[in-house]
């Protein structure tokens, strides 16, 4: 059974309590879980790299020569990363950026473990036959040209540069790096197929962008049919003779984000999004299609790199909500109406052209609204499953002769990737070790409740098996708040360690709620914005208020032991329910959590914005809005090179809960990022955080 919504029906599938005791594990016996990322094809689509974490040591690994093997060899539990492997054409190597990425990759690198000299952000080649990796150029993006020969990169300053590449027997060696000389700041470059030509984003004072097109043989570039708007996305057709992007609406004098819905620019006022198609020699564009006021007239992409790709029949290929849910459309890139190729209530949450071009293969939570499977659909918008339950399948990969490849997680069995295929084939890069608790995990209920205003709410329970009696309860709020838990391992690393998190805490005696709340996805427009969502009044947190309250019904909880905690804005909920409501919580702990929305935006914006009737909404909608009513102690943790939440919010709630006698315990990582990018790090804010919370809750 797949969603249990009466308590009495839950009751009676898990039975009594057991005499049995499971066996204890270690929160670094469930974290010790390796996790496969980064999945990439070859251009002749034979071959694959993938990244590995395990326990923190990062490397990339291959399938080449038919036997899974290692391509890097770094040993260190140093918090830097591996990111963007693209694969040389003849499968001669791979480039890769090394260092702090994704959130990280603004500003200087991350230094965690404060190492002399610190480490550097830079982008390496390795030989696929084996050797050691070559510096190619610093950087944070990195771009590999389809002829294989040069590479395009951009700096953390947001410049635009490209070097060559040559092989020379069995080592690489890079030239001289040629910086483009363009105003603005450059993002998602993307080559040509015929390698002649780069398309990217310009980005000028934050309120206009367009896209340039350089060749770089002749030194020179030009802009789309620039406008006062947000040109982004280029997408080049499979000849190299046009470019589709996406143009936004620009920013309005003075306009703030108290201006915009909650985590998105969604101005009804503004004319919507479309979808252009501009020559590349001159790059003279013509609008191909627009979409309609209402739900889905602000741009909301999809979680794939790209969000346009090119079909058959000079078709472009788009994600749009205008029906309420995010799905696959396809314009004539001449222009026309557009054909909508998905249909339900359903999202499709990452896209990916096959090999030909005929087809979309996509992750979505099609036919199971809590899992992610992968589908494909042509331009007949027949969709067609390729992946099945009860796991979760995701990363879909491209491969020759219409094969691919993805990456499966469940609940117990770490993610791995594997190749389609009946039965599919497992490519195991680094096997689990001895201590992972594999047998002691526990299969996640997938379950709803009602919040106050009578919408669903989805949400995984984790009730251990060998307590008796009544248990204390964990409400567990995960952040961004874009995302969506599920039911095992999440294709977010971070999300991953947090759902390990929730193994522990069961293994430890806690039940765990974790919930899916309004303003997260993969549950249409409206579930995504609520009205007064965010700083516009914090509407979400009566759906974390009602999860508690459900729990407290439950005959296997004590309703007089129920804590919180979470990580960014799970951490804001986390601080939220402390403070509008001790009463149900009785403890919480705050990772990296927003306390108070005008600061932050302030800090932001380098100034006050905001209206006096803005900013008292905002700050209502955050815990240091009701301090003076806060009673339950609380565990505050964060890193203080956090680039995603102030440092700040932290410094300053545990100033004033202190001055008020809440009881505050915290933990502060030096140069640490918003989430721990040194694993033993997690280890220890995990420990402490449990530590903390089990003192008060007794489990």
């Amino acid at each position: 059974m797949r969603r249990i919504i009466a308590a009495t029906l839950l009751v009676a599938l898990l039975g009594v309590s057991t005499t049995g005791f499971a066996k204890a594990f270690g929160i670094a016996d469930v974290l010790s879980a390796p996790f496969p990322d980064n999945l990439t094809a070859s251009p002749d689509g034979t071959v694959l790299v993938w990244k590995v974490d395990a326990s923190g040591v990062k490397n990339l690994y291959t399938n080449e020569g038919g036997s899974v093997h290692a391509l890097t060899h770094y040993t260190a539990d140093d918090g830097q990363d591996i990111d963007q492997p693209q694969i040389l054409p003849g499968n001669t190597g791979v480039v890769y950026l090394w260092g702090g990425v994704e959130d990280q990759a603004g500003g200087e690198n991350p230094n965690p473990l404060q190492k002399i000299p610190p480490p550097q952000r830079a982008i390496f080649v390795v030989p696929m036959a084996g050797g050691e990796p070559v510096q190619v150029v610093s950087g944070n993006g990195v771009y590999l040209s389809p002829k294989g020969d040069a590479v395009a990169f951009t700096t953390a300053q947001g410049q635009l540069g490209i070097v060559s590449l040559t092989k020379n027997d069995a080592t690489f060696s890079a030239g001289k790096p040629e910086m483009i000389p363009i105003r603005g700041t450059v993002s998602n470059p993307v080559w040509s197929p015929d390698g002649s030509k780069i398309a990217f984003t310009s980005t000028r004072d934050n309120d206009h962008s367009f896209i340039a097109i350089y060749t770089p043989a002749t030194h020179s570039y030009v802009y789309a049919t620039p406008d006062f708007s947000l040109d982004d996305f280029a997408a080049w057709s499979p000849d190299s003779s046009r470019v589709a992007f996406v143009r936004m609406p620009g920013m309005k004098w003075g306009e703030t984000v108290y201006d915009e819905s909650t985590f998105e620019s969604n101005d009804s006022s503004k004319t919507p999004w479309s979808i252009w198609v501009a020559n590349a020699n001159s790059g003279n564009a013509h609008r191909a299609w627009t979409a309609r006021p209402g739900m889905g007239h602000a741009f909301y992409p999809s979680s794939s790199p790209a969000q346009l790709w090119w079909m058959p029949n000079n078709h472009v290929a788009f994600t749009y909500e205008g029906d309420g849910w995010a799905h696959i459309y396809a314009v004539s890139a001449n222009g026309g109406a557009a054909t909508r190729l998905t249909t339900g209530d359903f999202e499709v949450e990452t896209v990916v052209p096959s090999r030909d071009r005929a087809h979309l293969l996509y992750a979505t939570n099609e036919g199971a609204i809590d899992e992610r499977h992968i589908w494909s659909v042509g331009l007949d918008g027949t969709p067609r499953d390729l992946t099945r339950g009860p796991s979760n399948q995701w990363a879909p990969t491209p491969m020759a002769n219409g094969g691919f490849a993805y990456i499966d997680g469940w609940y117990a069995n770490p993610p791995e990737v594997r190749i389609a295929g009946n039965p599919p084939k497992t490519l195991v890069a680094v096997h689990a070790p001895a201590n992972y608790p594999a047998s002691q995990m526990i299969r996640p209920q997938l379950i709803t409740y009602k919040a106050p205003d009578g919408t669903t709410i989805h949400a995984q329970l984790l009730v251990p098996h060998h307590v008796t009696g009544r248990m204390p309860a964990i409400v567990f709020d995960h952040g961004g708040p874009p995302r969506q838990m599920l039911g095992g391992y999440h294709y977010m690393e971070p999300y991953t360690h947090l759902y390990e998190m929730n193994q522990w805490l069961a293994n430890k005696g806690f039940v765990v709620i974790s919930i899916n709340y309004r303003l997260g996805i993969m549950y249409g427009y409206k579930f995504r914005n609520p009205p007064h969502g965010g700083w516009h009044g914090g509407s979400e947190y009566q759906d974390v208020l009602a999860g508690a309250k459900w729990l407290q019904k439950q005959s296997y909880v004590d309703p007089n032991r129920v804590g919180i905690y979470g990580l960014s804005y799970g951490g804001l909920l986390t601080a939220l329910a402390l403070a509008r409501n001790s009463d149900v919580f009785k403890v919480g702990a705050d990772f990296a959590g927003v306390h108070d929305w005008p600061s932050i935006f302030d800090h932001d914006y380098g100034h006050k914005v905001g209206t006096p009737e803005q900013r008292k909404i905002a700050h209502m909608s955050t815990a240091e809005g009701y301090l003076d009513q806060w009673k339950s102690p609380v565990f505050i943790e964060q890193g203080d090179d956090d680039r995603n939440v102030t440092f700040t919010q932290g410094v300053d709630l545990a100033t004033k809960l202190r001055s008020r006698g809440v009881t505050v315990q915290t933990q502060v990582f030096p140069d640490e990022a918003h989430e721990n990018l040194v694993w033993q790090h997690l280890v220890e804010q995990y420990t402490a955080a449990e530590a903390f919370l089990a003192k008060y809750l007794h489990p």
